[in-house]
């Protein structure tokens, strides 16, 4: 009989409210008295360090339950292309949801603050890309996608990426983390592997990073072209913008995300060939990815109920105040 402890439903809602009391209240005290060394400091020991030191406590494998097992180069540089190529589609997810929130009045988008000179720029990529990418996967792909997979692996690839997106605590950066929690925790189980989703987050991150980096130089030289060109010019409201920018987005990741498909494929296919799926050594098998025990879930059911999702519900309240409180100021600045 397998006595191996394996975290459940229950252990991925405490942890994932441990993290949030902490992201909000050491997380924000940190950041406020300096932004990078504040990041840093809030990734490595509260999102990375929780669920770590959950495990060391709880005496469970930290290795299997994390999947930090081997990715092949061939298909990590095929994440690296895949990432890229959904890019639009994260851009397109949250400028829809902007383009609903200006219905409602005026927007106050918060901004990351944006490198202007190279030191900053490297900066920037080891905090957000790299230590971001590293941590908040061991988190959210590594800890609470697994305790999830007690239900079975596509409600464990929706919940943990919704509960990411819930993480981030911002209605204007809410359904693009999600889009992509989806990606990277689909990935991760196809492959069986932290390191997909490593890999892609921080092949996403450094590419908002970088883009930031590059629009932030340009920015002073078209505020100076704007002031010195000659004749009347077409201004767009809010919405209209954020309209044009979904429709605009939406076209190119309908061709992105084709070839990002076929990608998929591919993996998928090596994934499939006789001495890769069924031998001994393969390192993306594991039984974390192959049927659920169905009586274990049962026990798990019985024992808890809904009880066990109380953690999760306190910090969805937690989300929808903070959520409350950001519309009523986009409809008092559209009423003044």
């Amino acid at each position: 009989m397998n006595t191996e402890k394996k975290i459940g439903v229950y252990d991925a809602n405490v942890l994932y409210l441990i993290g949030l009391i902490l992201f909000i209240s050491l997380g924000a005290f940190v950041q406020e008295r300096d932004f990078t060394s504040g990041m840093l400091i809030t990734q490595v020991f509260i999102i990375m360090g929780t669920p770590l030191l959950y495990l060391a406590l709880k005496k469970i494998d930290i290795k299997k339950t994390m999947r930090f097992n081997k990715l092949r180069l061939k298909h990590g540089l095929i994440i690296i292309i895949i990432t890229i190529l959904m890019y639009p589609l994260a851009v397109t997810a949250n400028a829809l949801g902007m383009l609903l929130l200006s219905l409602i009045g005026n927007l106050n988008i918060p901004q990351l603050p944006m490198p202007t000179d190279f030191m900053g720029y490297l900066k920037s990529m080891a905090v957000i890309s790299l230590a971001a990418g590293i941590c908040e996967e061991v988190f959210f792909r590594g800890f609470i996608l697994t305790g999830y997979e007690k239900l079975n692996k596509r409600k464990a690839i929706i919940i943990s990426a919704v509960l990411f997106g819930m993480f981030h605590l911002n209605l204007y950066n809410l359904f693009g983390p999600i889009v992509l929690g989806l990606i990277w925790g689909y990935l991760v189980v196809l492959t069986n592997s932290i390191y997909a989703g490593i890999i892609g987050h921080i092949v996403n991150n450094g590419f908002a990073v970088t883009l930031g980096f590059i629009f932030s130089g340009l920015q002073q030289q078209l505020q100076d072209n704007a002031t010195t060109s000659a004749g009347a010019s077409v201004e767009l409201s809010t919405t209209q913008t954020f309209l044009v920018s979904v429709l605009v987005f939406a076209f190119i990741s309908g061709i992105t995300c084709t070839i990002a498909y076929f990608l998929v494929r591919i993996i998928k296919k090596d994934l499939e060939e006789p001495e890769i799926a069924y031998s001994s050594a393969n390192p993306y098998k594991s039984e974390i990815v192959l049927n659920l025990d169905e009586e274990n879930d049962k026990i798990v059911k019985v024992k808890y109920g809904l009880v066990k999702y109380w953690p999760v519900i306190l910090g969805g309240m937690i989300f929808l105040a903070i959520a409350y409180i950001q519309i009523a100021e986009i409809i008092k600045l559209g009423l003044i």
